[in-house]
């Protein structure tokens, strides 16, 4: 009795094991034949913080020079406070992606866009590896 039970745990486990089958990745390989840096624009801009960006700006400029000139220091401090915050929202909350052309080996083109980091930098001619895993397509560079 304790061995059929034992043998019948065994199988239900074993049955549920096979949900948890890992899924296919299909590797081709390629050429690039034109890589590019692209900037998303994703209009995450908080103008909150470029007004007092642009406060601390004027307060740092309104400590320098007399009458009109304190005025106009206080002016070019506030400009310069807002202007930093904005481009360096701008340049900090734009994530990168890389635009990939490639010419497989069986003889396809296709384009790839995928996240970059500035690791892996793809020119034209690089050899690379192509894994699609369902919808989900990544380069790399061919071993």
């Amino acid at each position: 009795m304790k061995k059929s039970a034992f043998i019948a745990i065994s199988f239900l486990f074993l049955a549920s094991q096979s949900s948890f089958a890992g899924t296919k990745t299909l590797v081709e390989y390629g050429v690039v034949q034109r890589s590019q840096v692209m900037t998303e624009a994703n209009g995450q801009y908080h103008p909150l913080r470029t007004v007092a960006a642009g406060a601390l700006g004027g307060v740092i400029g309104h400590q320098f020079g007399n009458g009109k000139g304190k005025t106009a220091m206080t002016v070019a401090g506030a400009a310069v406070g807002a202007g930093a915050s904005r481009y360096h929202q701008s340049t900090q909350q734009a994530p990168q992606k890389v635009d990939l052309l490639i010419k497989t080996d069986s003889g396809a083109t296709i384009d790839v866009v995928q996240n970059y980091n500035g690791s892996i930098v793809f020119n034209p001619g690089d050899k690379v590896r192509i894994l699609t895993k369902g919808s989900d397509t990544t380069v790399d560079k061919s071993l």
